[in-house]
């Protein structure tokens, strides 16, 4: 009877690595190998942000190649993490230069948006987009930009991280960076404490 049962428990132990072995392959055959921490491409924010919005808004994502190879961008998150809600993701773009910091309020163009008063004409969609290498006059990062719902009436919305989805080639990274950020509405109460914990979170 004790043989019987080490049978079945090395024969239930070979079913579960095996399982763990073909999701693995599947895994990679769909997505290719995963990339090792962040990898080269990444968002650098160097301060924590605020805005007073009533409607739509536009941010900068300054990306950064410290590698030598293109970089496909293949989606990314904005992450919330505090009492408040997080931002609700709207649109990705690449612009011609944006240099602001800050939400901006966003207006539609024919594909996608741009920032008001800031930043530079729609020059396509960020899903898809290639980033090479920084050049050596570059300073604010490639050209990229989100777009995000306003907040509640009365209310805030605060991004403490974004995590950048990529490959360089066959190999796929999730760069995870700080990006506090805090957006209330004109009329919000609580706004000073959506800053407090943005800057709190970073």
């Amino acid at each position: 009877m004790l043989s019987l049962a080490r049978g079945r428990s090395k024969r239930a132990r070979m079913i579960r690595i095996a399982a763990v072995v073909l999701v693995a392959v599947g895994g990679f055959l769909l997505w290719g190998p995963v990339g090792l921490g962040n990898g080269p491409l990444n968002v650098q924010i160097g301060a924590v942000e605020g805005a007073t919005a009533n409607g739509t808004v536009g941010f900068a994502l300054p990306l950064h190649n410290s590698g030598g190879a293109l970089a496909v961008v293949d989606g990314v998150e904005l992450v919330g993490g505090t009492r408040f809600p997080g931002p609700r993701l709207l649109g990705l773009d690449v612009l011609t230069h944006s240099n602001c910091g800050g939400a901006w309020p966003a207006r539609a163009t024919g594909h996608g948006f741009v920032l008001v008063h800031c930043g530079g004409r729609y020059a396509g969609p960020l899903i898809g987009h290639a980033f090479g290498p920084d050049p050596a006059r570059i300073f604010f990062g490639w050209p990229a930009a989100a777009e995000a719902a306003a907040p509640r009436p009365g209310g805030c919305w605060v991004m403490t991280k974004v995590v950048l989805h990529y490959h360089l080639g066959i190999r796929h990274y999730a760069a995870t960076d700080s990006y506090p950020l805090s957006v209330c509405r004109s009329d919000a109460k609580d706004a000073n404490a959506a800053l407090n914990a943005a800057m709190a979170a970073s």
